[in-house]
């Protein structure tokens, strides 16, 4: 044993500092690739092989049609039923505390669609959160239903109640 370590002394002796260094880093180099690079080369494998199973995957689902895109105007009631709806919305109107006793309602199609656009302006008086909890139920019951145009006004700053000028279209689908 002791022949090996005088060995070891000697080679190192003639190896120098320089040498012991570019040594050692062999010996780290060596190991990193042993732990580091070759386990890295096992999950890159492992990702190749997923990601071929996803090609295929994909490759099958490209050859099934997809359903033809659902047309969002098929959707609209038609002209028949806007009376309804612009009832409805005064019932909702009615649930939240707010009276709509007039109003103007214009009709229009548009041009280049099968459309038909309802034209509302209804002068309101109301607090805010009633008002504001009308507008969210309405927009939310009539999907076909759109706010225009608010214009909010107070007598004084005090004041609890607004006057409200809400102008609001309702989307039919016309008659063919």
């Amino acid at each position: 044993m002791n022949v090996r370590i005088w060995q070891l002394r000697q080679g190192a002796r003639r190896l120098g500092a320089g040498g012991l260094a570019g040594l050692g880093m062999l010996v780290a180099a060596l190991l990193l690739h042993v732990f580091q690079v070759e386990s890295l080369q096992k999950t890159i494998h492992a990702q190749r092989a997923r990601m071929a199973s996803l090609r295929q995957a994909a490759l099958t689902r490209e050859a099934t049609p997809a359903p033809a895109p659902l047309n969002p105007l098929a959707l609209l009631p038609p002209t028949g039923e806007a009376s309804r709806l612009v009832g409805e919305l005064e019932r909702l109107a009615r649930s939240h505390g707010l009276a709509l006793p007039r109003g103007q309602y214009s009709v229009s199609p548009l041009a280049g669609t099968t459309l038909q656009r309802w034209q509302l302006v209804l002068p309101v008086e109301a607090s805010y959160p009633a008002l504001h909890a009308f507008l969210a139920a309405a927009l939310e019951r009539l999907p076909n239903l759109t706010l225009d145009e608010l214009k909010l006004k107070r007598d004084r700053i005090e004041s609890a109640e607004l006057q409200a000028e809400l102008r609001l279209s309702l989307f039919v689908e016309a008659a063919p």
